[in-house]
């Protein structure tokens, strides 16, 4: 396993939550992509759902070494099976970069409190062949 980049962000709920009532749809849509808005409000604490899946946006773009690539939020969708996980789905120009770059995957992990929500990210790449062997 060959590691591109790590990301790791925090971030208070009640940041997320003013943003949402000051910019209401706008905001949602984008960073979020529709299913995530629609897992979110759905939940019965939907502004931690909300600030766990920024953070691991942010985690994300980090370990992606994205921020100069003009990767956007809502080309990171975050996803949670409940048998396999959380995953990361990347789409549009994150996930040219990610292909450009020989990223395999994006492993995530976050969580979040009343108060806070973080996550940690890893950008795998693909594996390159042993150069020891003959």
């Amino acid at each position: 396993m060959n590691v591109f980049g790590i990301g790791t962000e925090i971030i208070e709920c009640v940041r997320i939550a003013k943003m949402i009532e000051r910019h209401g749809e706008l905001f949602l849509e984008r960073v979020y992509t529709v299913d995530e808005v629609d897992f979110c409000s759905r939940h019965a604490f939907s502004i931690q759902q909300y600030a766990a899946r920024w953070a691991a946006k942010e985690a994300t773009v980090k370990a992606l070494r994205g921020r100069p690539q003009g990767i956007r939020w809502n080309q990171i969708e975050v996803n949670l099976d409940t048998v396999q996980g959380p995953s990361i789905k990347l789409n549009s120009r994150a996930a040219q970069w990610a292909s450009q770059c020989g990223i395999q995957k994006v492993q995530i992990s976050f969580g979040s409190c009343r108060t806070h929500a973080t996550a940690f990210a890893i950008a795998i790449m693909a594996s390159l062949p042993d150069s020891t062997s003959g």
